[in-house]
């Protein structure tokens, strides 16, 4: 394992995360109420971390927190950097990153979407089976931006899984026993900012897409970079424009997102309490 351990230690908060958890999760638009409401050990605002800047759309707070889910050592990330912010592929590396340099094995990487399809409703959680990427480009850029980090892990190999196949069944399993219904299905990732026309959703339909979302592709791409097992949950916020025959509203995502950490909560409490028994 090649470490740059000291690159993310600019004082002794930080080292507090070092080996503190195996298990790290980031939190996309309205979600970061799971990291107010659980147990924290240590919370730092990114503004504070080398490399991380700050957040700027609504529903990110930014900050990272050491909690305890179900008596479990998570790294919670209270919202995200997105690649519309114009900040490059480089600066959507440090929070995974820093995760993986922190000793996490393992990264659920979650967000708001929106449906393409009307066999997944508005209100749903629906767990990534398969990813496209419309920017096919951005992944090679992401790759340089990850060896440029040179954090911890050997890298994958390029033809590397992006999502554990492990992890996904153990979500679903949570799911399950939380009594939390999940939809599976393919998410499509674009850069934004804009919402994607009513045109660029059938688009994504038709190539097999079932929701739509402006973020965490990149973060599973540098996940695999950095060896760690990823999977993606996505809030289902919305009905995209082809689906709708209306617009989408930024707000009404946040706004949302909100009414869907309670339910994720319960499918991670649910996850690290059998985590806990393993």
């Amino acid at each position: 394992m090649r470490s740059s351990w000291n690159t993310f230690s600019p004082n002794d908060e930080l080292r507090g995360i070092r080996g503190a958890a195996a298990d790290a999760v980031i939190l996309g638009s309205g979600l970061a109420g799971l990291a107010e409401r659980c147990e924290s050990l240590l919370r730092i605002p990114y503004a504070c971390i080398p490399r991380f800047g700050v957040t700027s759309v609504d529903g990110h707070p930014g900050f990272v927190s050491l909690g305890r889910i179900a008596g479990e050592p998570v790294l919670l990330f209270a919202g995200r950097f997105h690649a519309y912010e114009g900040i490059g592929a480089d600066a959507l590396v440090p929070p995974v990153a820093l995760a993986a340099s922190a000793g996490c094995s393992r990264i659920i990487v979650t967000q708001a979407a929106g449906s393409l399809t009307r066999r997944i409703r508005p209100g749903i959680w629906m767990l990534a089976t398969d990813i496209i990427s419309f920017p096919a480009s951005f992944g090679s850029d992401l790759d340089r931006a990850t060896r440029s980090e040179g954090e911890c892990r050997l890298l994958r190999p390029r033809g590397a899984p992006v999502l554990s196949m492990r992890l996904l069944a153990a979500l679903s399993e949570a799911a399950r026993r939380a009594g939390v219904p999940l939809a599976e299905g393919t998410l499509c990732w674009t850069s934004g900012p804009t919402y994607e026309t009513a045109a660029e959703g059938r688009a994504a339909e038709i190539m097999g897409a079932d929701a739509v979302t402006m973020s965490s592709i990149p973060e599973l791409l540098a996940a695999r970079s950095f060896g760690m097992e990823a999977a993606c949950l996505s809030w289902i916020t919305n009905d995209t424009a082809h689906v709708s025959g209306e617009r989408t509203d930024h707000a009404r995502v946040v706004e949302m997102g909100e009414m869907g950490d309670r339910t994720l909560e319960a499918i991670f409490v649910a996850l690290f309490r059998a985590r806990g028994v393993e």
